[in-house]
């Protein structure tokens, strides 16, 4: 399978994000790349980012210092930039990924195309 990079802004909602990253881990471990860019989070995030990254070769980190937010569209560009890989899924991080995200994106994604996945809004 083709290695990719899943780009992932955040800001205060460290449960959310915690769900999204694991989701992640859980279905692809490290064959895959992760991009976590923090928007001056005062939730704890940053830290939490800091320690869950801590020795792992497939994250990468950013963070917006702040204390004004550049908002997810803003930190899509930076990911896009920090991307090691050809191919990037962009995230926001409420949401969370099936084991067949990567086959299924892959198998419909044509050169100069956009794939697009649906997601379910959180309660």
């Amino acid at each position: 399978m083709e290695r990719i990079t899943f780009v992932i802004p955040c800001r205060s909602n460290l449960p959310y994000l915690k769900q999204a990253v694991n989701s992640i881990d859980e279905y692809y471990g490290s064959s895959h790349n992760i991009v976590i860019l923090d928007d001056a989070s005062t939730d704890g995030t940053w830290e939490w980012v800091t320690q869950y990254s801590e020795g792992r070769d497939n994250i990468i980190t950013y963070r917006n210092e702040g204390p004004d937010r550049v908002g997810h569209t803003v930190l899509y560009d930076v990911g896009f930039k920090l991307a090691e890989t050809p191919i990037v899924s962009i995230l926001h991080s409420d949401m969370v990924v099936s084991p067949n995200y990567v086959k299924n994106m892959l198998k419909h994604l044509k050169p100069m195309s956009v794939v697009s996945a649906t997601r379910v809004e959180p309660p």
